[in-house]
């Protein structure tokens, strides 16, 4: 995976990858009420794994598309939740985390509910 940001400094360089940028961002996602990463939704119900398995790992990508940073995220909303206020929430909650905690600034977060399951 390419290297997002390069952070240096007297004592060397830290390297910031997509790896660590997709863990942080399935981290938040498990914090927000109502949402799961495909990953998240394997694990808490195994009625819905074999229809969450149709999306790879955490179902979180990370682009570069002409200098932009582009997170795509492909979600499981839990039944009842208020899906536009869960996936508003989840935007700025991921764009403030990884200001926060990696100093990216985050262009645009694309969230596509790819199911609904019961927990």
């Amino acid at each position: 995976m390419a290297e997002l940001k390069r952070i240096s400094s007297e004592l060397g360089d830290i390297y910031i990858s997509e790896r660590a940028i997709v863990q942080l961002c399935a981290k938040v996602i498990s914090e927000q009420e109502g949402l799961r990463t495909p990953r998240q939704a394997r694990e808490s119900s195994s009625f819905f794994s074999m229809i969450t398995q149709a999306i790879k790992g955490d179902g979180i990508e990370v682009l570069k598309e002409n200098g932009r940073l582009i997170i795509k995220m492909a979600l499981f909303a839990v039944y009842g939740t208020r899906i536009h206020e869960a996936a508003q929430k989840a935007i700025t909650e991921v764009k403030a985390r990884l200001r926060e905690l990696a100093g990216l600034e985050v262009d645009d977060i694309i969230i596509e509910i790819s199911g609904v399951i019961k927990e």
